[in-house]
């Protein structure tokens, strides 16, 4: 496995899981129950089990700094899932504040304090985050179908703040540092006509697709047809993760945070 691609699975996978996390109270447990908060946090201790394994195993093992942080933040998530109830107390907030800070020094680590991999993970992670919270949340009305789409809506509204922010960031670099990869015969990067490739398919489908996708989304939550919501969502993660592959892949082979 080659760097780059190591540096994109792990990237992924601690993305994934920081963003799930991180969304996790946009939905009171009152309302869902305790089912819902154990699904997203086994998917955050799958995926922070996964990027320990790539960190180990392909990134030539872990730092004191990254073995401290996975370890805060494997147990207070298996303390939280073992004993949190349907009403989030005192102590499973302080627990929730301690895993965002974990997080955060973790992302801090393992990217050396490079503000442009900070910002760049921030701005992915929560779009990663909440795509695949609102996926799981409509998923869940099968399991609580009295549940009002209210927060799914909400969920929706957060994602359209977010895919905002990270269509900004990527313009904006497009404009200032991705110029001479889309210039006719440039050689930087894969070529130009394969640079053109990479970049649209980026931009078409993480970001023009699920947009599109979202407002129907949105649609028929108002029409209260929360199962073919669902079905769509699916459809929306789907585009947001190939979106989010292809960026990964521009920003650690060429440093084009797009």
């Amino acid at each position: 496995m080659t760097s780059v691609t190591q540096i994109i699975v792990h990237f992924f996978l601690l993305s994934l899981a920081f963003g799930t996390q991180f969304f996790g109270p946009v939905v009171s447990t009152r309302l869902t129950g305790v089912g819902f908060y154990k699904l997203g946090t086994s998917i955050v201790l799958g995926c922070l089990v996964l990027a320990m394994g790539v960190d180990f195993f392909m990134a030539g093992g872990l730092t004191r700094a990254e073995l401290v942080a996975y370890s805060i933040l494997l147990a207070t998530n298996a303390i939280g899932y073992a004993f949190h109830r349907d009403t989030k107390s005192l102590w499973m907030w302080l627990l929730y504040v301690i895993q965002v800070l974990t997080f955060s020094s973790l992302v801090f680590s393992v990217f050396l304090f490079d503000p442009l991999w900070i910002v760049f993970f921030f701005v992915s992670m929560a779009l990663l985050g909440i795509s695949n919270y609102s996926m799981i949340l409509g998923h869940y009305y099968l399991v609580v179908p009295k549940l009002s789409e209210e927060p799914l809506i909400y969920s929706i509204y957060i994602f359209w703040v977010v895919m905002f922010l990270k269509i900004v960031s990527s313009v904006a670099v497009a404009m200032s540092l991705g110029v001479p990869y889309l210039q006719e015969g440039s050689l930087k990067g894969d070529g130009y006509v394969f640079n053109w490739l990479f970049i649209s398919m980026r931009y078409l489908w993480g970001f023009v697709a699920p947009l599109i996708l979202s407002f129907f989304t949105f649609r028929l939550c108002r029409l209260r047809s929360i199962q073919s919501a669902t079905g769509v969502l699916y459809i929306v993660e789907f585009f947001v993760i190939v979106g989010e592959l292809i960026s990964i892949y521009l920003m650690a082979k060429y440093g084009l945070p797009l």
